[in-house]
């Protein structure tokens, strides 16, 4: 009923109203009654009456959203901008972090040759700082200060560095937001329930989630997900399955793993052998590279929905 009505407003209260002030008069005695003893019971125990018959839930807000989209009220850009704001309480920092190992992260002892040369390949505005191990994270630079540091002053990165803020994999991205606009800051570090860094995420990727993508996301997308000439994809095995699925407009599953490798090691129950492959649904994962205990290459395969099976296969 409320998806109709929000689709034909006018035309089913015009329907409905006759019958409606009808059944008001019949039943107004009773109502009358009924509300003064609620009332009198509110005030017996003190309670004060929350004004709730004017909210709106979540769910009617996307059916307007959705009503205003088909009627040509909102072009899909902002459609889709709306819901990505209503989704954001759903989606954790875990769903949209960089893993760390993906992360161009600065050995604290760097020299200042070493740190331009870096900056001046990769052209970020932040980097973080390991010492030790990578996942040894200490702090993180802006660029600017590091351009601003005093030339005449022997170099160290610890001179610039900034105080690293950790936060856990399930915090969610509206949290995540507010915490960004309280901190004054853009990048925070992602632990997982160990305390291990997992990632980071920035105040960009949280906006890419309600606005579309800021980066060209496109491009990424490209190097880790390669169309072949018959039809099949080749993808890095880091390659975000959400990024995939957004992406090239499929819904490979995402429960309790994020990337391509995560999936065929979740089915399979074991490190892979190349050639070996996987069989969800109408796609078909096939192994081609793996190097140390990594799966760096996948081929995959959307067959027909006539097709549709499951299972796990190999071969060798």
């Amino acid at each position: 009923p409320k998806t109709v009505a929000a689709y034909a407003p006018t035309r089913l209260a015009l329907a409905v109203a006759p019958a409606i002030r009808r059944l008001i008069r019949v039943l107004y005695p009773l109502v009358r009654v009924l509300t003064f003893i609620s009332d009198l019971l509110i005030r017996i125990l003190g309670l004060h009456r929350s004004p709730t018959s004017d909210r709106i839930t979540e769910e009617e807000i996307r059916t307007a959203i959705e009503a205003g989209g088909d009627e040509g009220v909102l072009d899909q850009a902002k459609q889709d901008m709306l819901m990505g704001v209503l989704g954001l309480e759903g989606i954790t920092v875990g769903d949209i972090m960089v893993p760390i190992r993906d992360v161009v992260v600065l050995p604290a002892d760097a020299d200042h040759d070493e740190v331009h040369q870096i900056i001046e390949k990769t052209q970020a505005s932040r980097y973080p700082v390991y010492q030790g191990d990578r996942s040894d994270i200490i702090g993180f630079i802006h660029v600017r200060d590091f351009l601003l540091a005093p030339s005449a002053e022997p170099f160290s990165l610890k001179k610039i560095l900034r105080p690293p803020h950790f936060v856990p994999n399930l915090r969610s991205i509206r949290r995540q937001l507010l915490s960004f606009q309280k901190e004054r800051s853009h990048l925070s570090i992602i632990v997982d329930e160990y305390g291990g860094v997992q990632g980071i995420v920035t105040l960009e990727d949280i906006l890419e989630e309600i606005v579309g993508e800021i980066s060209d996301e496109h491009d990424r997308l490209l190097s880790r997900a390669v169309k072949l000439a018959d039809g099949s994809y080749r993808l890095e095995g880091s390659a975000l399955i959400r990024d995939i699925n957004r992406g090239l407009h499929l819904d490979l599953p995402e429960a309790e793993v994020r990337t391509i490798a995560g999936l065929i090691y979740k089915h399979l129950g074991r490190i892979p052998t190349p050639g070996e492959e996987v069989i969800l649904g109408r796609y078909r994962l096939v192994v081609e590279d793996v190097r140390k205990r990594n799966i760096r290459a996948v081929c995959l395969w959307v067959q027909p929905l006539e097709g549709v099976g499951a299972g796990v296969s190999a071969d060798v």
